[in-house]
């Protein structure tokens, strides 16, 4: 493992649990030297990274707040989605929400609410369950086919307790007909009272994005228009996937 990875695997320490560490709890955790951990912990927190609490903890710092004021600023594809996403909610009603894969988690990185309290709580930079619910059955349907295969080894009791599968070969089964029918409709796997369709979002080379998810009361599934919800979404998907390719294409460009 490099330097930098090993620096930046500290920051990876911290959570809702633990979001305060003493400098002998990161070391400890990490198994690194006591000079190489508190050369990491100082450089961290010089840059600020890192933020030093009276009694000698530490929690993240506020760079980490400049960096997501960037992105949520900077970002053509948030820029794009939040729009399109506000009219899918004018529409539909509920919840829409945008996520991706970043290894082996899954975040939602825009929440677009909707006119009924739904109570979701994975907001913008939560963790998704890797398994459960139409955002990450779809994401990882889309994934390339070694993806899933590591998926699959890392957590086959999690695929089997999300009802994708008892072998490899199911899994893969389960998530090819996923695939084919380009959307995936979950029904009380997040929480017993709601329901999400969720369709995939593809970078400019065709690799899955993430997903575009709209969540509602399961009791509207009876009056919900399935169909013409997921043609939608779809339309709303591809929508966001050109508008963030010409805003790349245009920052791109030569000056004149």
């Amino acid at each position: 493992m490099s330097t930098l990875k090993r620096a930046l695997a500290i920051l990876d320490l911290f959570s809702l649990a633990t979001p305060v560490l003493t400098a002998e709890e990161i070391i400890s955790k990490l198994s690194y030297s006591a000079p190489t951990g508190y050369r990491y912990i100082r450089d961290l927190s010089d840059l600020g990274y890192l933020l030093r609490m009276t009694g000698g903890g530490y929690k993240l710092g506020p760079r980490i707040i400049e960096l997501d004021h960037l992105i949520i600023d900077g970002d053509p594809v948030l820029g794009a989605a939040r729009p399109i996403m506000r009219e899918v909610v004018d529409q539909v009603g509920g919840d829409v929400l945008l996520s991706v894969i970043h290894g082996l988690r899954i975040l939602n990185i825009h929440h677009e609410r909707g006119p009924e309290d739904l109570g979701i709580a994975h907001g913008r930079g939560r963790a998704h369950p890797l398994f459960r619910g139409a955002t990450a059955k779809t994401i990882i349907a889309f994934l390339p086919r070694k993806d899933q295969r590591k998926l699959y080894e890392a957590h086959p009791a999690d695929v089997e307790a999300a009802g994708l599968g008892q072998t490899q070969a199911e899994f893969t089964r389960r998530l090819d007909e996923i695939r084919v029918r380009g959307s995936y409709l979950g029904v009380g796997e997040m929480s017993p009272e709601r329901a999400g369709i969720a369709v995939p979002v593809f970078q400019e080379d065709r690799r899955i994005f993430g997903a575009l998810t709209v969540t509602f009361l399961a009791t509207r599934l009876n009056t919900i228009a399935q169909d013409k919800t997921t043609a939608l979404l779809q339309a709303a998907a591809r929508r966001i996937e050109s508008l963030a390719l010409a805003s790349r294409i245009k920052e791109q460009a030569p000056a004149p």
